[in-house]
């Protein structure tokens, strides 16, 4: 999972200068490409190192935040040392607890960061590095020996090794903004993971039992009863249950929205789901008045893109096992997600009341005539380099062609990520539910 992930980072930068590289991210082989590491000089290698870093004792790394004990500040357990009375104040700035995000394309601050340095000398130090898309799932836990370069101003450097990739992690002070800015250089002068930023602010937390809190949210990870789901296509859902849901009316019924994830997330672990969707809405706002269901969908190579009978097999046993009110259904997605909405409301036009694609494209282009009573509200960032603006409006075009009202924003400053924005908008589940099926 974690080779996929890095793959697709690099595959979604070649797209938006290649149009066949763009082809090959949406058609599927995200495993066709590989990293070509970076010649590590010999000096480096021989004074750093990056290890994998196994938590046994988790309250021992990690420090619980206010009353809550199942949330967990990142680190924040993890011992800093005073700087030596010889070490220059340029050097001792590094020390201490720092976390931010990348800002390179394609997805800007979608990989997050802790960087614990514990102990620093005027040649290197030691330091431990928690990074990821997702910090309740993290791509890498490491313990590093570092080397200090020295300059105006001095970094640090070490060996950064993942799977079949080799480079360089560096990271300098910034002493007028008070940020370390830091970079992974990786592969033919590409820095994945470059634009670094990191600063003193304690806010990225982990839940030392993820099911717990999101049942306590009304979040829960579900398998599926009919064994074909299961045994081809994934092997279950989130879903939320809105408040009132288990009161003794058992007639009421509910809408339901369903959310496709994207290319990242597919694999074995359906919480996944809980971070990129609108269960973000749920976690960090508040209640919504819906059924909410993301099917999970298999890392399978035979699986670029969801199933048509995956999407229906799931739906027609979500409908069988929850209190749906059938007129009011709305599907949305994003990326792969987005081209699936589009697709489950081809296969069942007379099922939804409306539908969102987010990042979307339709792979291949389909006539949309079916669709040409269907409230369609697609949303597109316009610096999106892993689906290009061009390739959101071909079933946007098709809709318009086919007699549809089609709501088509663009969100200017936006790259593929158009989702962290939406799905936290209470304006976008007011447009939803104005539209009800006859």
């Amino acid at each position: 999972m974690k080779t996929k992930r890095s793959t697709l980072i690099i595959l979604s930068v070649i797209a938006g200068l290649l149009v066949v590289g763009l082809i090959i991210f949406i058609i599927g082989p995200t495993r066709l490409l590989r990293r070509i590491p970076v010649a590590v000089p010999a000096s480096l290698d021989e004074k750093t190192s990056m290890q994998d870093f196994d938590i046994v004792d988790f309250d021992a790394v990690h420090a619980p935040i206010g009353e809550d004990s199942n949330e967990y500040l990142i680190f924040g357990n993890l011992p800093v040392s005073q700087p030596d009375a010889d070490i220059s104040p340029d050097l001792a700035a590094f020390l201490g607890r720092w976390e931010g995000y990348s800002y390179a394309p394609p997805v800007k601050k979608d990989w997050k960061f802790v960087l614990v340095i514990q102990e620093i000398t005027a040649e290197g130090g030691k330091a431990f590095l928690w990074m990821g898309t997702n910090l309740q799932y993290p791509s890498e836990v490491k313990e590093i020996a570092f080397r200090v370069v020295p300059g105006d101003p001095p970094s640090i450097e070490s060996v950064y090794e993942a799977n079949d990739t080799r480079g360089i992690l560096t990271f300098a002070y910034d002493p007028d903004q008070e940020l370390l800015r830091g970079q992974i250089e990786i592969s033919l002068g590409i820095n994945d993971r470059s634009a670094i930023e990191l600063s003193h602010d304690r806010s990225f937390t982990v839940y030392k039992d993820y099911a717990q809190y999101l049942e306590g949210k009304r979040i829960y990870a579900k398998t599926y009863r009919d064994t074909v789901l299961t045994s081809f296509y994934g092997n279950g859902y989130l879903v939320y249950l809105p408040e009132g849901y288990e009161a003794n009316d058992s007639q009421q019924t509910w809408p339901l929205l369903i959310f496709l994830h994207g290319s990242g997330d597919r694999g074995d672990n359906v919480f996944l789901l809980a971070k990129a969707s609108p269960f973000m809405m749920i976690r960090e706002k508040g209640p919504l008045p819906f059924i909410i269901v993301a099917p999970l969908l298999s890392a399978s190579e035979e699986y670029d893109l969801f199933p048509d009978n995956y999407l229906t097999g799931m739906l027609e046993e979500i409908l069988a096992d929850y209190r749906v009110d059938q007129t009011r259904i709305y599907a949305t997605g994003l990326s792969i997600g987005g081209d699936a909405t589009y697709r489950f409301a081809l296969l069942q036009p007379d099922t939804f009341a409306a539908i969102a694609p987010l990042a979307a494209f339709l792979y291949p282009p389909q006539d949309m005539e079916s669709l040409k009573d269907l409230p369609v509200w697609a949303i597109h960032g316009a610096d999106d380099i892993v689906i290009p603006l061009r390739m959101a409006q071909k079933p946007v075009d098709a809709l318009k062609q086919a007699g549809n009202d089609v709501r088509f924003t663009v969100l200017e400053n936006h790259d593929h990520d158009v989702w962290t924005d939406t799905y936290s908008d209470p304006q976008f589940y007011e447009w939803l539910l104005q539209h009800k099926r006859p």
